[in-house]
């Protein structure tokens, strides 16, 4: 069948992503399926693309596959190691469990930025250039991860397994009926650790499962978890891999969702709770990882790490840059996207990166890395814990240095946990298989920049006065210049999803493993008049914030400017009914004042959040990072000036009111002695 083959050579026009080329016929290597059409398959703008509204309550969330090593469980770690490393090695989770020592800091600047780009339709992030998403080879590098071996859900086998599995279910049933719930991860570290017990492998890799690779809402012993466990204490490797790609693609789904809901329901004024939450149960710091590891201009300065150390370590204890505009500075990457960052350290990632390109015969005793790197290409079905997603790889070729050409449309194969681990584990019908050079720079052929165009740019052109770098020597042979840039549109969704709901004031279990839960979260609301509702979007909704901005009394500034020139009795009385007399302020619909404009505006100095009380939210996300002061980095430019304009225009307005009806007050005052 067709669909098995992984990929396709043929002669095509060929031009670069960035469109700074002409077209060039040369032999490519593409990704399948392709389309045969660019009509075939349109992404749907719609779920790609939505902005972060200004807020007038916050959206907390729990990052509760983010664990930040406690020092009970590193001794834990540090105890195991020498007696089991081996064995960690052959299940082929050593490296992830060693990771665990780690700490990656949190920015939610970066995350809400990146979960604003998401599409739940294809699992793919897009971005104004292209698509890009978290792939397989992602998730073995950064995480370590294994993509081959028996399903998540895979039996135990024999009689002694089985046995092993009773007595941890006795222990963690012993503990619901003392504390009526499952245990917690701390708890359970307290039952095992140096207490002798034949067990104590399994129970701390049950740990390790439940806190830091399927975490738990409440850190809980997940009792799902305990053949697994006893799968990996034996070596039998589990495919991991998948299951967590799939755990992160859900959250990200869920991610955008809550904030495609969110927008919409300040937008239509729907009546939210205090506070609205959102469980993030995945490793989420890989998708923060990803971030760092592909964007330049978001890249912090990274360790220094040894030969055997793990990859993730370059980035252990590392502090984020001070972005001013996230959002900004992920829509004018085109030129500092790295495709394929992980080639300049090959030895480390377990893929086959050659020097030179070369195309072998497809046989079943292919190196390990060669297999790994062919399963990272193929479409196929993931099978997690909880969920089943979709993996398209043909969507986001150029990240495996392969050419792009318009990603056909996937069936999919998820009616049960089994099927779909089938299609995962299909053979191939490739009979052989090409392995680009780890220094070559793929390119789109010009159907694809088409389609481009037509499905998910806008005409509007996108960001012109970025001044864009020269491309390196090795790819201009395949790039005469030609330029061709395109924007994203304005997206907009037709349904406010139901995920939103109320954050329930009860504590969560407590857990000596667990991050400083939540500590970069605002303790309160922002005072209540320097609360910001929906104001833009984008730098393209500014120019419909003179249509949106109004007087209190429903005059419209623009009718109130256009006022400016012949102001009599009555426009000068409806225009200062207009003045908010408890504030002296101009009232913006629905709740901005001027003051807090102008404070958006001219406010340059919350450079730490700890610094001030008063500092509020950023636009770009609901809590407060740990890296990062606030910011109103949603305001580009252009947006900042058109409301400076606006608000030079209003106060001229005020004044000259004022001065009218003082001139009024003073003709129809009495003169004095007059009778």
């Amino acid at each position: 069948m067709s669909e098995l083959h992984t990929m396709e050579m043929r002669q095509d026009w060929m031009l670069s992503p960035a469109g700074d080329s002409e077209p060039t016929l040369r032999t490519a290597h593409f990704l399948k399926p392709i389309s045969n059409s660019i009509h075939e398959f349109s992404l749907n703008p719609s779920s790609s693309s939505s902005v972060l509204e200004p807020k007038g309550c916050p959206l907390k969330i729990n990052f509760n596959g983010w664990r930040y090593p406690h020092t009970k469980w590193v001794r834990w770690v540090d105890q195991l190691k020498p007696k089991y490393e081996s064995v960690w090695k052959k299940a082929g989770i050593f490296e992830p469990i060693m990771s665990t020592k780690s700490r990656i800091m949190k920015n939610q600047d970066l995350l809400y930025g990146v979960a604003e780009k998401w599409c739940s339709q294809t699992n793919t992030f897009v971005f104004p250039f292209a698509e890009a998403t978290i792939t397989l080879e992602d998730v073995m590098v950064l995480g370590g991860y294994s993509l081959f071996g028996d399903p998540v859900f895979t039996p135990l086998e024999d009689q002694e397994m089985g046995e092993v599995e009773k007595k941890l279910d006795d222990i963690e049933r012993q503990e619901r009926i003392i504390k009526s719930m499952a245990p917690t991860t701390s708890r359970w570290m307290d039952i095992f650790m140096n207490k002798g017990s034949e067990i104590e492998h399994e129970a701390f890799l049950v740990t390790w499962l439940s806190v830091f690779v399927f975490p738990h809402k409440y850190n809980l012993v997940k009792s799902c978890l305990f053949p697994i466990a006893v799968h990996l204490t034996r070596g039998n490797r589990i495919a991991l891999a998948p299951a967590v790609l799939a755990s992160l693609y859900n959250d990200l789904s869920l991610f955008k969702e809550i904030i495609v809901g969110f927008k919409k329901c300040l937008v239509r004024g729907v009546e939210l709770p205090l506070v609205l939450e959102v469980d993030v149960q995945s490793p989420f710091y890989l998708v923060q990882v990803w971030v760092w590891e592909r964007f330049k201009n978001l890249q912090p300065q990274s360790n220094l790490i040894d030969k055997e150390e793990h990859v993730l370590l370059r980035w252990n204890m590392v502090r984020a840059l001070k972005i001013d505009n996230v959002r900004f500075a992920f829509d004018s990457a085109i030129d500092d996207f790295l495709w394929r960052p992980y080639v300049r350290y090959a030895d480390k990632c377990g893929m086959y990166y050659p020097n030179d390109e070369i195309s072998v015969p497809f046989k079943t005793d292919l190196d390990i890395q060669m297999l790994s790197f062919v399963l990272c290409l193929r479409v196929s079905e993931l099978v997690g814990i909880e969920c089943i997603e979709q993996y398209l790889p043909h969507r986001v070729a150029m990240q495996f240095g392969m050419d792009q050409d318009v990603p056909g449309y996937v069936s999919r194969f998820n009616e049960t946990k089994e099927v779909a681990w089938n299609n995962y584990t299909r053979p191939s019908s490739d009979t052989s298989l090409y392995f680009p050079s780890r220094f070559f720079e793929a390119d789109v052929t010009t159907r694809y920049a088409k389609w481009w165009k037509k499905s998910v740019l806008g005409p509007q052109g996108f960001n012109k006065n970025v001044v864009r770098r020269k491309r390196s020597a090795r790819s201009l042979k395949f790039r005469p210049h030609h330029a061709a840039l395109f924007p994203l549109p304005k997206l907009v969704d037709d349904d406010v999803p139901k995920v939103l709901k109320t954050m329930s004031s009860e504590n969560s279990a407590e857990d000596g493993l667990k991050d400083e839960k939540n500590s970069d979260a605002p303790s309160s609301l922002p005072p209540e008049h320097n609360t910001l509702t929906p104001l833009l979007s984008a730098v393209e909704d500014c120019k419909t914030v003179s249509e949106d901005v109004k007087f209190k009394d429903g005059n419209s500034v623009k009718d109130g400017l256009e006022s400016e020139k012949n102001v009599d009795a009555n426009a000068d009385a409806e225009a200062t009914s207009s003045l908010s007399r408890e504030h002296n302020t101009l009232i913006l619909s629905p709740l901005i004042s001027v003051e807090v404009c102008k404070n958006v505006l001219e406010d340059d100095e919350f450079k730490d959040a700890n610094e001030s009380k008063e500092a509020g939210l950023s636009s770009e996300r609901m809590c407060e990072p740990e890296t990062q002061g606030v910011s109103y980095s949603y305001l580009s430019d252009a947006s900042i000036a058109k409301l400076e304009e606006r608000i030079i225009r209003l106060e001229k307005l005020h004044r000259e009111l004022k001065m009218a009806r003082k001139s009024r007050e003073g003709n129809a005052r009495p003169m004095s002695g007059s009778h």
